[in-house]
């Protein structure tokens, strides 16, 4: 690639030069023409060597197997707390004075009755204390994936020698 750009901005020199236009632009042009000659030749898949007629190449890929993590959502846990209405009876025994009057003598006598009432109160008890985390747990996954390698193989027809150096 590098060949392509350094060719590519001379060429646009020279010519910037000759038709008195910028240099710094043509030099600009001329690089952008190197990449694209660059890229044209390259997505054929056959580039042609520059040293000799003959030889040619092909160019081999292969598949290698990219492995990345990101969070996703997988759920929420909501936690409230509600008040359940119970309703209570209970059974308090009260005392209360009552009056016992026997016939007898005419005197006057005054005796203050009383008697025992019921007061209800409520005030809160702790029943219970909540925690609540969350934690981190790591497992290990598999992960499989076919993955796709090109390999170059010929033919041999006739008489021919074969040099195997980058085989």
């Amino acid at each position: 690639m590098g060949k392509f750009i350094i060719i590519g901005a001379l060429v646009g020199g020279i010519i910037g030069w000759l038709f008195n236009f910028s240099i710094i632009l043509a030099i600009i042009m001329g690089l952008i023409i190197g990449i694209l000659s660059y890229t044209l030749t390259a997505n054929r898949g056959i580039l042609v060597a520059a040293t000799s007629p003959k030889a040619q190449k092909i160019m081999l890929q292969k598949e290698l197997l990219g492995i990345s993590k990101k969070r996703v959502k997988t759920g929420e846990v909501k936690i409230h707390k509600e008040v359940v209405q119970d309703k209570k009876t209970i059974t308090v025994p009260i005392k209360r004075e009552e009056m016992v009057i026997e016939a007898g003598m005419d005197q006057e006598i005054r005796i203050p009755l009383k008697e025992e009432k019921v007061e209800v109160s409520k005030h809160p008890v702790r029943l219970a204390e909540v925690s609540i985390t969350k934690r981190q747990i790591e497992e290990m996954e598999q992960v499989k994936a076919i993955l796709k390698e090109e390999q170059a193989h010929y033919e041999v027809k006739g008489n021919v020698d074969i040099d195997e150096q980058d085989k």
